[in-house]
């Protein structure tokens, strides 16, 4: 079981979800046909600001000695991984602001940014779950996304984001990274916010 859960939360880090979130889009939303002909001009981005540059700056936190190890089980480690990932991504949403995107598009990645500012202030005091917030963030983004762009209801999609919801939130238990309130409010977070943020840009 702990081989399985390394590898759920590897594939599912929370550097990640956004990249997965893009790409659902394109799967499952008018979006796709829309922007078919700019496909990697907006996958390519998303997956450089949301992962391949925060990842690579982490990575050489570790090399100098400010973390102890990439999956940041020291909470008070966490502050400078994710304000790395808050300036990236702050650079993702002007990147796509100056690419004319749609408004709640922006409200999307915006959101990440509002989720990783909660996070951080929240990392001052409490270890909250980030593998939950990244998958909240992701089911969030696309339920408002189908609800309110789209103005439909994938529940099998749906039912598919809350059971790898669970998976990932599993995870994390069974290598005791996070308690089970850790892991429920990471999602709420992520979740909450996501949803939100999107409903404010339609």
């Amino acid at each position: 079981m702990k081989s399985i859960s390394h590898v759920i939360s590897t594939v599912f880090q929370p550097l990640l979800m956004p990249t997965y979130g893009v790409m659902l889009l394109f799967m499952y939303t008018y979006f796709g046909v829309a922007f078919s002909n700019r496909f990697w001009h907006i996958v390519t981005p998303v997956m450089l600001f949301s992962f391949i540059i925060p990842g690579i700056l982490i990575y050489l936190l570790l090399k100098i000695g400010l973390i102890s190890d990439l999956s940041l089980k020291v909470r008070k480690e966490r502050f400078y991984p994710y304000f790395i990932t808050l300036l990236s991504y702050s650079a993702m949403v002007v990147f796509y602001y100056k690419a004319q995107m749609p408004v709640w598009f922006l409200m999307m990645m915006a959101g990440s940014i509002a989720i990783m500012i909660i996070a951080i202030l929240i990392t001052l005091f409490w270890k909250i779950s980030a593998h939950m917030f990244g998958v909240g963030g992701l089911v969030g983004g696309v339920m408002s996304v189908c609800y309110y762009v789209e103005h439909s209801n994938p529940y099998w999609l749906f039912i598919g984001l809350f059971i790898l919801a669970g998976a990932i939130g599993t995870s994390r238990l069974i290598l005791k990274r996070h308690t089970l309130l850790q892991v429920i409010a990471g999602f709420l977070l992520g979740f909450s916010v996501a949803f939100m943020f999107v409903k404010l840009g339609v």
